[in-house]
């Protein structure tokens, strides 16, 4: 053998062993992968099968298990305002209004877009309840005597609206703010440019700036007399934020003049005295000639516009007291009754007071008048009225509403408890009603 072949048999043999060797490490570096991927197949094929013969037998056991436990009820909240008379009977009887399967629902098949007659239609009916509305609304004409810039005596005529509010098959009574006829040389009702009948002023409250003009009925002619109708007053508590209504009268200065709008914010209150009065605002355009009054969709009166109970957020919004509790005001100055007078202001308490103060019921007297019946008895600031002659006081409404049943000159006992000092007392107080002065 020659030296070269014996160096290609060196070469091979060194070779061979070289690329047997890059095997087994190959096959040993697969080896661990390839046995995990196969047992996670085995496994996963065992648990498929395990979940599939077992999935029926399971579900039928907790179905079971839900058919046997015990229906699950819940009391409801009464509706408020329900047309459904078994809700209102359910709801007086106590019974448990238990919940209802949800009804299938409805697939809209085909969409049906408003057009520009939907809004005529919607547009028409609102201007028929504002015509029928407008039959209990007057214009007013007022003139008056006053002193112009050189100091000479000139007549001012104020033009504005009332509300019909009473008819006593006499006269018919007029709502109007009286800062508009007040004082006035005359007052007018104007029917047309040449027809217009006298009317007086009767009563009136300066601290809420309204009042109540009288016409005889039989100096209105004829041709006017059968188109007129006494507004339907309606009541306040129910409207709500969102609520849509209709602003009559001259609600933008000019009379005759119609808004539409919505209320925007409600809780406002005014306090007056021995009463407090509910506010709220709506969108309508608002200035200081503004007057008139605010109805529902229905063509009910639920507020009447007010200029001068005003204050902080409400300045510049357009403000309505509530009806509801105007009307025993408006009663009284439309019997001409004499108005007792007690002479406070006063805020309903929160329940942290009661607690706080340990008692369940009273209003918080934030001031007394002075030289007022309640000044005289000794009521102080921050006393608060418990009870009048053992009724008793639940809110500020609930005291005038007490007071007002008794007379001018008669004495009723007031049991309050006085909280200004190291600690509360309580005393009863006599107060000699007086009747009130505008």
């Amino acid at each position: 053998m020659s030296a070269n072949e014996k160096d290609n048999n060196n070469f091979e043999f060194i070779k061979e062993q070289v690329i047997e060797k890059k095997r087994k490490k190959i096959k040993k570096m697969l080896y661990p992968p390839m046995k995990t991927i196969s047992l996670a197949i085995l496994f996963g094929i065992t648990a498929a099968i395990t979940f599939t013969v077992a999935e029926t037998k399971l579900n039928k056991f907790m179905n079971k298990e839900e058919e046997t436990g015990t229906p699950v009820s819940f009391p409801t909240e009464c509706p408020q305002n329900t047309n459904n008379a078994s809700e209102a009977q359910e709801c007086d009887t106590g019974v448990v209004v238990t919940e209802t399967p949800d009804p299938e629902p409805i697939i809209l098949e085909q969409s049906i877009a408003a057009d520009l007659d939907d809004y005529l239609s919607m547009n028409n009916d609102i201007r028929e309840v504002a015509h029928n509305v407008n039959k209990s609304i007057l214009n007013i004409k007022s003139k008056f005597y006053v002193k112009d810039l050189f100091g000479k005596t000139v007549t001012k005529t104020i033009n504005t609206t009332g509300v019909i509010v009473y008819n006593n098959t006499k006269d018919l009574l007029v709502l109007v703010s009286l800062d508009r006829v007040k004082d006035a040389k005359s007052i007018k009702i104007v029917f047309a440019d040449s027809v217009a009948v006298d009317a007086v002023l009767q009563e009136y409250d300066s601290e809420i700036n309204l009042a109540l003009i009288a016409v005889a009925i039989e100096d209105i002619p004829e041709t006017y007399k059968n188109s007129l109708q006494t507004a339907t007053l309606g009541e306040s508590y129910s409207v709500t934020v969102g609520s849509p209504i209709i602003a009559l009268g001259s609600p933008n200065g000019h009379s005759n003049s119609m808004e539409i709008g919505m209320v925007t914010s409600k809780g406002s209150i005014a306090n007056i005295t021995d009463n407090r009065l509910d506010l709220f605002n709506t969108n309508i355009l608002d200035n200081k000639s503004s007057d008139g009054i605010i109805v529902n969709m229905d063509g009910k009166v639920v507020g009447i516009i007010t200029r001068t109970l005003k204050e902080d957020e409400n300045e510049d919004l357009n403000t309505v007291i509530g009806i509801s509790k105007l009307l025993p005001i408006i009663e009284e100055m439309g019997n001409k009754e004499p108005r007792v007078y007690f002479g406070v202001k006063a805020d309903d308490i929160t329940d942290d007071v009661k607690q706080e103060h340990n008692i369940t019921n009273g209003i918080y007297i934030k001031e007394v008048l002075a030289d007022s019946p309640a000044f005289d008895a000794g009521v102080q600031n921050g006393d608060i009225i418990l009870e009048v002659n053992e009724s008793t006081i639940l809110s500020s409404s609930n005291f005038y509403d007490t007071i007002t049943e008794y007379q001018p000159g008669d004495k009723i006992n007031v049991k309050i408890s006085r909280t200004n000092g190291t600690k509360d007392i309580e005393i009863v107080l006599s107060v000699l009603l007086i009747e009130k002065v505008n």
